[in-house]
């Protein structure tokens, strides 16, 4: 067993999910694995933003990318970090019962992610509330987001993107797909899943 399928059987038991993708780039294209890897410290990079903010973006943007593995992954590493698993099942649940701040910051990584017009208005709001370094982190964590689902599809692993039940320990199961929330606007409709 080589050093590459060491770290990802490591990444594995760490997010709680398959990456067979990552198998297919490491032994198609070692080279790419090597430098995706450094992607990968890019795509956590978290310094300034409170812990919610970073995870709601990042939940927001994964539930516009339709990939429920990938979600299941944010919400393993949030509560890890120490996210309350009330605040990721009502994340994952729509929004409707976060207060104000964190309900903002899902909604912009949703928003973003969808590239509706409201994305900056709501970019607008937050950065009355959080420092320009905060706002960087927020950004990386929702374009991460697009990154892996597009990369599982382009790979063929599209099949991996399904619905899922989104796990959150203690509590029931989440199912992530056509979950309502309140619209963003009437310009486009949210996937969930």
């Amino acid at each position: 067993m080589g050093i590459t399928t060491r770290l990802i059987d490591a990444a594995e038991r760490r997010f709680g999910e398959k990456l067979d993708y990552l198998r297919d780039i490491a032994s198609a294209s070692p080279a790419a694995f090597y430098k995706f890897a450094l992607f990968l410290t890019f795509a956590r990079h978290r310094k300034a933003a409170p812990l919610d903010a970073y995870y709601l973006a990042s939940i927001g943007a994964l539930q516009s990318e339709d990939c429920g593995p990938c979600l299941q992954i944010a919400v393993n590493q949030a509560l890890a970090e120490g996210v309350s698993p009330s605040v990721i099942s009502a994340a994952v649940a729509g929004g409707a019962s976060l207060d104000e701040d964190r309900k903002l910051y899902l909604d912009f990584g949703r928003a973003v992610a969808a590239n509706v017009p409201e994305a900056e208005k709501l970019r607008l709001k937050l950065a009355e509330k959080l420092s320009p370094a905060a706002m960087v982190d927020l950004a990386i964590a929702i374009a991460g987001a697009r990154v892996f689902p597009a990369l599982k599809r382009g790979l063929g692993h599209a099949k991996s993107c399904s619905l899922v039940q989104i796990r959150i320990p203690g509590l029931a199961a989440k199912t992530a797909r056509n979950t309502q929330s309140q619209p963003l606007g009437e310009s486009e409709s949210m996937k969930f899943g």
